[in-house]
């Protein structure tokens, strides 16, 4: 997965209405990255960079 492939995850979970990267399930992060044309995230590391993307869009 490449930082961008985290970064349309994360929008797309954003727009979603999703708001607590904690609460981000790995079935979320694969439903997002498939509507969002991105690479699933594959790894713990994988899902991490998605929850940080997650928390940038979030928080500014």
């Amino acid at each position: 997965m490449t930082a961008y492939d985290a970064y349309r995850t994360a929008r797309l979970l954003a727009a979603e209405g999703y708001t607590d990267s904690d609460a981000v399930t790995t079935a979320d992060m694969d439903m997002a990255a498939e509507l969002s044309g991105a690479a699933r995230p594959a790894s713990p590391d994988d899902r991490q960079t998605v929850r940080l993307a997650h928390d940038t869009i979030t928080r500014h």
